[in-house]
């Protein structure tokens, strides 16, 4: 029996990721291109009444969210995936983020934690997660930690371009996470999506991370150490740390994970193994870039 998954963007960094790990999975992946008006109900009622669609995986606006004014797409998604998923039965994965929580003093944040965003980042993620919660019974909202890959613009790409630019770094150490790979979050999205197509009806709030948790200045001075063994940096960088907590940023991003582990099976991995994989990757892309130019 097909499984028919509707996945709502392959050009982010964790769309393109995500597309990828389920290549290889023997599910059938829809991926709505120009037929769908996402700024349009009507326009996604018809390509899922038409597709026969049978679990959705939306990561769109996921990225955008992160940066200044680029929240729309991930309410505006969620709107329209919600109200139409809840009239067709259709589950559905949405990708949400620890900045949903607040500047409370908690090491790790449960499922069943408050949320209590401080910035327009988190309060468009809570705005989402309400919208899906209210509307769809059967949904999963996999909550994230700082999320690490060699594209687009996260932690590791921002650090390593400062690096090797030998500019000043500035990292706080009062921020802690457990950087997390594109590759390890697609990886459990794939896991759920396996037991769901062959029945498991556990839903709700999840959170995964992996199981090694830092403050950022340690992400930060273990990438430089790794840099310097490789011999990588042509130019000397400064590494300045931040001794005060921020106002707009929960001081901790690490996110307990019991319910896909009791629910799914799921285990995290640690993120330093995948640190050396990641820098060899993002320098390549960075070689490609320069030739094409």
């Amino acid at each position: 029996m097909s499984f028919t998954l509707l996945l709502t963007d392959v050009i982010s960094p964790l769309g393109k990721t995500l597309e990828h790990e389920l290549e290889r999975e023997p599910f059938k992946i829809l991926v709505p291109g120009a037929e769908v008006d996402w700024a349009d109900p009507a326009s996604l009622a018809s390509y899922l009444n038409q597709h026969k669609v049978d679990l959705v995986l939306n990561c769109r606006g996921w990225e955008d969210a992160f940066h200044a004014g680029g929240q729309t797409a991930l309410v505006q998604t969620a709107q329209v995936l919600a109200s139409h998923c809840a009239a067709a039965n259709i589950p559905l994965i949405h990708f949400s983020s620890y900045s949903v929580f607040g500047a409370d003093p908690k090491g790790t944040h449960s499922e069943k934690d408050a949320v209590a965003p401080l910035n327009e980042t988190g309060r468009a993620f809570v705005q989402t997660e309400e919208l899906i919660a209210s509307q769809l019974p059967r949904h999963i909202i996999l909550r994230l930690s700082w999320v690490i890959g060699a594209y687009g613009d996260n932690l590791l790409t921002r650090l390593l371009s400062a690096y090797l630019a030998g500019a000043s770094v500035s990292v706080n150490r009062r921020l802690r996470g457990a950087p997390t790979a594109l590759s390890d979050a697609a990886r459990v999205a794939v896991a759920l999506i396996k037991q769901i197509s062959c029945g498991a009806d556990n839903w709700g709030v999840m959170h995964y991370c992996s199981g090694d948790a830092c403050t950022q200045d340690e992400f930060a001075e273990q990438l430089l150490q790794l840099l310097i063994q490789q011999q990588l940096l042509t130019a000397e960088p400064s590494l300045s740390l931040i001794d005060e907590e921020p106002d707009n940023e929960p001081l901790s991003a690490i996110l307990g994970c019991r319910r896909v582990r009791d629910y799914f099976g799921v285990q995290a991995r640690s993120w330093r193994p995948s640190l050396l994989p990641l820098v060899k990757q993002w320098l390549h892309n960075r070689e490609q870039i320069k030739a094409a130019q």
